[in-house]
């Protein structure tokens, strides 16, 4: 590789790096609104419930709310890992590589092995925030079903609770593995037809096999 291709590839590897870090801090501030908005969203609820003692059913409410906005966040939480992968793990060799310095670009490294603990954390309060609002509406409501409708709304929202929980589980094995400097889990291959044995056809004559 000439000097000007290598300088041409050092600068892509630049501006890739710098858009997906872009993205990260996009990404990093919708998941904070996000979670303000849930948490004003459950205050105004319960201090409407308990100012103007209004239907508890009305908290059927919040496992449709946490489950739509949590995944909303366990989605973006991934996609700030894959990104941060991305740059760790492609951009930051191939930068080190055209420069001739390794210990250049290493910010993403630093920060994933000096910050395993806090994302954890960071998940379990996640967790906390989302699945257990729809727990504690669901328990609260439960002796206020009256009809099958109110059942039919209790049993939605406890769906979504599971549905959030697997997302919120999923993530904490993540971190954990990550925690422990594991490789993230991977779907096997298909198998390449192709590739297969061709096995003879029984039925046809042993000259044309």
């Amino acid at each position: 590789m000439t000097e000007e291709m290598q300088n041409r590839a050092l600068t892509a590897a630049l501006a890739d790096a710098a858009a997906i870090r872009s993205t990260i801090e996009r990404k990093a501030n919708h998941n904070q609104n996000v979670i303000g908005l849930h948490l004003t969203v459950v205050a105004a609820v319960a201090g409407f419930i308990l100012a103007e003692r209004a239907d508890l059913r009305l908290l059927l409410l919040l496992p449709l709310l946490s489950a739509a906005l949590g995944l909303n966040v366990v989605s973006q939480y991934r996609d700030i890992r894959i990104a941060g992968e991305y740059i760790e793990q492609v951009l930051s060799p191939a930068i080190a590589r055209y420069t001739g310095n390794a210990t250049i670009f290493g910010w993403e490294s630093s920060y994933w092995k000096r910050k395993r603990d806090g994302h954890v954390a960071q998940a379990l309060a996640m967790g906390l925030i989302f699945p257990g609002v729809s727990t504690v509406a669901l328990a609260v409501t439960l002796p206020a079903v009256r009809n099958p409708a109110d059942l039919l709304a209790w049993s939605l929202g406890a769906g979504l609770l599971l549905l959030l929980l697997a997302a919120w589980s999923y993530r904490l094995r993540e971190m954990v593995r990550a925690r422990r400097g594991l490789p993230p889990r991977e779907r096997p291959a298909a198998a390449d037809p192709a590739a297969r044995p061709r096995q003879p056809d029984p039925a046809a004559p042993a000259g044309h096999r």
